[in-house]
């Protein structure tokens, strides 16, 4: 990723040590995402997709606990290493016994919320993800969560504004600086599922060789198949992938919807401005 402003606008998006290989012996998908809604405040913790809020978990992927009286930790801690901690603000997280590792841990709006990596090695199946929250020695969550092979998500920001950027000067694209129709856009997103790559929990994502998605990746803008050059881990980022596409030439402007799809799931739609 080259620009520090969009590296910024990731850790707001998700705010608001086992080596496995990257394969599950089973598969499990989500049928049909609903419309991407930030859960609100609520008693009962709640697991979901890092990006796309969407309930349940995927190996490999980003994740958030949102819920009440789950910390101590009274602002916000972002992890600033490689690997990212299994402990951050006094905070860890197991996901079927598997220590996660910690992306952000904050309060935010009257909730906590704990961001993380799903371990690769994770289960997969309707209600397979134990996931234990502990501040310090004392659990103060235990939430069984449905865990998919492939859970696409789209990172978004100011509503639903896809976190993408120009590919030749790394500057976001939003309503100020449209995508121009034939360029090559980077998307960020996560959960797209198996690697070709065996890696190890916590650690960047290498840059050479790159690990791409085991499965092909579709992007779908204003209902037209775009071209991909390549979907996998963005290197050097925990559980964030991207995908680079080129944009069709025959795009009107405006707001346009953009969706990610694989041969087995869809993500929740987002929005693409165009000049």
């Amino acid at each position: 990723m080259k620009s520090i402003g969009v590296l910024f606008l990731l850790s707001v998006c998700l705010v608001s040590v086992s080596t496995a290989a990257n394969t599950q012996k089973k598969t499990y998908y989500r049928a049909h995402p609903n419309a991407a809604v930030r859960p609100k405040a609520m008693s009962d913790p709640v697991v979901v997709n890092a990006a796309s809020f969407q309930p349940g978990v995927s190996p490999g992927g980003l994740a958030t606990v949102f819920g009440q009286d789950l910390t101590s930790v009274t602002g916000t801690v972002v992890a600033n290493s490689d690997p990212l901690p299994l402990t951050l603000g006094g905070v860890s997280v197991l996901v079927n016994g598997i220590p996660a590792p910690l992306f952000s841990v904050a309060f935010v709006d009257g909730q906590d919320q704990i961001s993380f990596q799903v371990p690769y090695a994770a289960p997969v199946g309707s209600g397979a993800a134990e996931v234990q929250v502990f501040d310090g020695n004392f659990q103060t969550a235990d939430i069984i969560a449905d865990s998919f092979t492939e859970d696409p998500g789209i990172f978004v920001y100011n509503g639903n504004y896809a976190v993408a950027v120009n590919s030749t000067d790394g500057s976001l694209i939003g309503p100020n600086n449209p995508a121009i129709p034939g360029e090559i856009v980077v998307l960020y997103t996560t959960g797209l599922g198996p690697l070709t790559l065996n890696l190890r929990d916590g650690y960047g994502a290498p840059s050479s060789p790159l690990a791409y998605t085991a499965d092909p990746v579709s992007v779908i803008v204003d209902g037209e198949n775009c071209t991909v050059y390549f979907s996998g881990l963005a290197p050097g980022f925990v559980g964030l992938y991207q995908v680079n596409f080129r944009l069709p030439t025959d795009l009107p402007p405006g707001n346009l919807d953009i969706q990610i799809q694989t041969p087995f799931v869809n993500s929740a739609m987002a929005t693409l401005p165009s000049s």
